[in-house]
């Protein structure tokens, strides 16, 4: 695999037998959701990067989507 792929989809979301990146499209995930996700299988797993930083991100969309769906609600 070139540096280009690697750069993009790096092994710690290819680590399983289903890549983030499929799920995303096979469910056909929105934005937040694929956010979620993928910061969800790459938490802890990212060099240089703490694992509840990842975490704090995925609470980050979680919250975003409630927001949107309360929004739509009102």
């Amino acid at each position: 695999m070139d540096k280009k792929i690697d750069s993009i989809r790096p092994n710690y979301y290819n680590d399983s037998k289903i890549s983030p990146f499929d799920v995303i499209d096979d469910w056909q995930l929105d934005f937040y959701a694929g956010s979620i996700l993928k910061y969800l299988k790459r938490a802890g797993k990212k060099p240089g990067e703490d694992r509840l930083k990842d975490l704090r991100k995925v609470k980050t969309y979680i919250d975003k989507m409630i927001d949107l769906e309360v929004s739509k609600s009102k």
